[in-house]
């Protein structure tokens, strides 16, 4: 039970805003102004005091904003008191516009603490439009909530929103809900998918991703079919959902955040405007690991059938209980009263349940007990993977399933296993291992939903067995998963090895047989049914034409921090020595399998270094030999082994043109890679939208030790130059991943100036965004072999940042030196920064002379930012150590007509510094005691006192 207190605030006049209240009459409300002088300050400094990574104290902000609302006559105490024990609930809806919707109202705190750390009512700040929405009953059924995560490539940081959903649905595990995910990212789909349910279908929308302004409108970060960034604004995201939810959950930074200090509605308000009844949103960036714990406290009361009010309270006092720094940027948006409960509790009579989630033992043979696979926390990664896959599998009417190949340990089963939870729509069977006629016909006769006939049929041992499964099949209903899992196993051996014609597998007879039967008939019955083939080995028959292929490579970059820092969780704090994980993560290679059999040694008790290592050695060494026959790399040819080897060079998936590089014999060339490809000897990287890229496993490097080039230094020149033409010379952008493989390889080969070049570009990009002590490494591990003056420069801001600064002044002299003529806007921007350094030291006069000969430099190449940039510093000295106000506003007004000609944000910085100067130029003039007069008058907004003083400081 709840009620809610309508607060309405409006502007009446730059001094004065109305405040209207009420319970639940709006024509009965009262009414009374607010002089705003009381939280000017708030409102004129909310972008840098509130809206800021590290904001001012949010108490003290609450403190002003509740003494503003309760004001002398304590109207929102009274009010509390007077409903304390009349509701669970109490929703402070707040509606006010322009500036004072800007103001931070989630932290509003009576001197005592947060109201929303309150119980016994629970009290919740919303931000409020008033319309008239029915109070619809909450559905007697679990909750239903659809989740879409959007990742487009190339947007960093790579949100962990599988954690998130995994969260979500821990939490959850006692009051199950029904979490359907929609895994493109792709609005279309979106709408696709909720178009194929009924109206109400699904309670909550939930969408997790990056949100930015674009031209200053928000949008959200979706992705196209091909995983490129499409950026939506709040128009498009209301097209996507036809059906609106009764709580929409913008999971991502900046959704709730009003644009141009609150003059631009937030995506989550423009939500509003499209139909939508309540709309969660974060204020402003907001860390990963913070709104995926808000996600599951939030679902986790949602899903007890509790008020969006109630569950929205239990969230923020969780997040408070962690220390959360960002609780207060969650927020909600109503289009007018409160919603009330969604679903009804557990216990209530006659209540749907939700269908069981997805467990460790979902894809376990039923009889034998094989094939463990993560549960959806655990699972991470593969996301382009299970898009392709999905697409196929849902919509490609020219395949009747899915091939997922690769090495083993990839988690081929555990994708499978995924995209089993992504086709709800389907029965899934699970068949692991070798494939056997009659065995198969058993086993879908006692656990596909067929009747006596259809199992009398398929048992039949005169009807051969495509016919059998063209006539059952065609009449099962639900529509079938067939999962063939393990299929390396139907590959013909000799001796316990593997037997190759003309280099690949042999599939058995009796498995080719069954193979066949299954196209035919799936085929037959128009792709109703699905197949989904894991196997180590690609299939070289007909009907692999009508599978769609994916192959699975390691994981890296964020995937592979993803899964590392759930295997750290799993141990005990402190129990596993990060120099030693470091080593590990190497030597698995971004293989999952491999990374837990290490991890698990690393987590044992008693061990020392020693003893580690050695038995990690011997991890590795048994896992080889379980995933990779050894015989089978003697069966290839010479020229494949060594384009193997001469492969190893690389630590990252290349293009073919890196790997035709290295190899002298090219003419065979693909065909031993195809060959290598589908023996698992190499792992190929599917791209959505360019050629395909190779790595060959770090695992070979032993069988192949007698393969090795001569000369590793040269094949790493070779290897340098190379993805240095590909990635840097003719690409439009390269990653950090790419650029740091170039640059190991320019170290390897001692290629200096490419070394030099990618290392100031890397270096430069750090520093930017303060990973200042990897910057240093890499400047440093560069300058040991090529002393650039550009590496010397980034180094010097690195070290400077970081408080080396006697070392950045002579890394900043030494890249001056070794600076050419023709570099002048290089040695501009050292200048300026060496300034900064001797600024800083007191040293004013040294740091004006170095400002005077950046400007200089700046001025004769045209660079008009870097102008602006040091005008701003020489202001600054100018004003606050040499008392020079006039010089000082006269530079503050030229950056800023600069910055405002190029349309840079950095205008509005300039802009409050020269108030900022302006205020002590005066405060100077009139001495304290009048400039505090001055301060009082403008608080009580006494206009003719401050033109007399502000009359006498200009007569001074």
């Amino acid at each position: 039970m709840s009620q809610t207190l309508h607060i309405a605030l409006k502007p009446l006049d730059p001094a004065t805003a109305e405040l209207r209240y009420y319970f639940d009459n709006p024509n009965d409300y009262q009414a009374r102004p607010l002089p705003l002088a009381a939280i000017q300050k708030l409102i004129d400094r909310a972008e840098t005091d509130y809206y800021t990574l590290l904001p001012a104290d949010l108490a003290q902000t609450g403190q002003q904003l509740y003494a503003w609302l309760d004001s002398a006559d304590r109207f929102l105490a009274q009010a509390i008191e007077a409903i304390r024990r009349q509701t669970e609930i109490l929703v402070l809806a707040i509606a006010a516009s322009g500036r004072l919707a800007h103001l931070p109202w989630e932290t509003l705190h009576d001197g005592v603490g947060f109201l929303v750390q309150r119980q016994n009512p629970f009290i919740v700040p919303v931000r409020w439009q008033e319309q008239k929405a029915p109070l619809l009953p909450p559905e007697n059924r679990a909750l239903r909530v659809l989740f879409m995560a959007t990742s487009p490539l190339g947007v960093e940081p790579v949100l962990d929103y599988e954690n998130e959903e995994g969260l979500i649905l821990e939490a959850t595990r006692k009051q199950p809900l029904t979490l359907m995910v929609e895994e493109s990212g792709d609005l279309a789909e979106l709408k696709n998918l909720i178009d194929s349910y009924d109206a109400g279908y699904f309670d909550v929308v939930h969408l997790t991703g990056h949100a930015t302004l674009a031209d200053q409108e928000p949008v959200f970060l979706t992705e196209t079919e091909t995983g490129g960034a499409h950026y939506a604004p709040a128009a498009e995201i209301g097209r996507a959902l036809t059906r609106l939810p009764r709580l929409i959950f913008l999971s991502g930074c900046r959704t709730g955040e009003a644009p141009r200090a609150g003059s631009v509605p937030s995506l989550a308000e423009a939500l509003l405007g499209q139909g939508a009844r309540a709309v969660l949103g974060w204020g402003r960036p907001v860390l990963d690991p913070e709104a995926s714990a808000a996600a599951a406290t939030l679902y986790a009361g949602l899903a007890t059938g509790a008020e969006p009010a109630r569950a929205l309270a239990e969230t923020y006092q969780a997040l408070l209980e962690q220390q959360a720094r960002d609780w207060h940027l969650l927020r909600l948006y109503l289009a007018g009263d409160p919603p009330g409960p969604l679903v009804t509790p557990l216990k209530t009579r006659g209540r749907l349940p939700a269908p069981p989630p997805s467990t460790e033992t979902k894809f376990l043979d039923p009889r034998r007990q094989q094939v463990k696979v993560p549960t959806r926390q655990s699972f991470v990664g593969r996301r382009r993977a299970l898009q392709r896959c999905l697409q196929a599998l849902r919509y490609a009417p020219d395949k009747i399933g899915v091939l997922l190949y690769g090495m083993g340990g990839l988690g081929k089963s555990s994708l499978a296993a995924r995209l089993a939870d992504r086709l709800p729509d389907y029965q899934t069977l699970v068949w692991v291992g070798p494939l056997d006629e009659f065995a198969l016909a058993n086993r879908l006769a006692e656990e596909a939903p067929l009747n006596q006939a259809q199992r009398e049929t398929l048992l039949n041992p005169q009807e051969e067995l495509r016919f059998k499964l063209r006539t059952v099949l065609g009449q099962v209903d639900p529509p079938l998963l067939l999962v063939l899992d393990d299929f390396e196993a139907n590959f013909e051996h000799n001796d316990g090895q593997l037997m190759l014609r003309a280099g690949l597998p042999l599939l058995s007879t009796e498995a080719k047989k069954v193979l066949a039967a299954l196209a035919f008939a799936i085929q037959q019955g128009q792709g109703r049914h699905r197949l989904l083939v894991t196997s180590r080995y690609r299939l070289d028959v007909a009907e692999a034409a009508a599978l769609f292929q994916e192959p699975l490579d390691p994981l890296r970059g964020a995937d592979l921090a993803k899964k590392v820092r759930r295997l750290e969780r799993a141990k005990q704090p402190g129990a596993i020595l990060k120099e030693l994980e470091a080593q590990a993560i190497s030597v698995a290679d971004g293989n999952p399998r491999l990374l837990e059999w290490l991890f698990e040694i690393l987590g044992q008790a008693g061990l020392d270094h020693a003893q580690i290592l050695e038995r990690m050695a011997a991890k590795a060494v048994e896992f080889r030999e379980s995933i990779l026959a050894e015989e089978l790399l003697r069966q290839q040819e010479a020229a494949l082994r060594q384009m193997l080897a001469a492969a190893l060079v690389y630590q990252v998936p290349v293009p073919y043109p890196a790997l035709a590089a290295l190899c002298e014999d090219r003419a065979d060339l693909e065909t031993h890679l195809r060959r290598a490809e589908a023996l698992g000897l190499v792992e190929v990287t599917r791209q959505p939208t360019e050629t395909d890229l190779y790595y060959a496993p770090r695992l070979l490097a032993e069988p192949l030790a007698g393969e090795a080039p001569p000369d590793p230094a040269a094949l790493a020149r070779l290897a340098t130059e190379t993805l240095y033409r590909l990635w840097w010379q003719e690409a439009d952008r390269a990653s950090e991943e790419q650029l740091l493989e170039i640059h190991r390889l320019a170290l390897a080969g001692q290629v200096g100036e490419i070394a030099a070049e990618i290392a100031t570009h890397l270096a430069r990009r750090w520093v930017n965004r303060s990973r200042y002590r990897e910057a240093a490494d890499l400047s440093r591990q560069t300058l040991a072999l090529a002393a650039d003056y550009r590496v010397l420069h980034q180094l010097a801001r690195a070290e400077d940042t970081l408080g080396q600064v006697e070392s950045a002044v002579q890394h900043y002299r030494q890249a001056m030196q070794g600076c050419p003529e023709d570099s002048a806007g290089e040695k501009a921007a050292m200048l300026h920064n060496l300034a900064s350094i001797y600024a800083n030291q007191g040293q004013i006069e040294e740091a004006l002379r170095l400002y005077r000969q950046s400007l200089d430099m700046k001025e004769s190449i045209g660079d008009v930012q870097g102008k602006a940039a040091t005008l701003a510093m020489m202001a600054q000295l100018l004003a606050y150590r040499q008392g020079d106000f006039e010089t000082a506003l006269a530079y503050l007004q030229e950056s800023a007509a600069i910055l405002e000609r190029l349309k840079s944000p950095d205008a509005e910085t300039v802009k409050r510094i020269m108030a900022q100067v302006y205020t002590q130029q005066v405060r100077q003039q009139l001495g304290e005691e009048k400039f505090q007069q001055l301060q009082a008058a403008l608080a009580a907004g006494d206009e003719a006192q401050v033109k007399a003083l502000l009359g006498e400081s200009a007569g001074r």
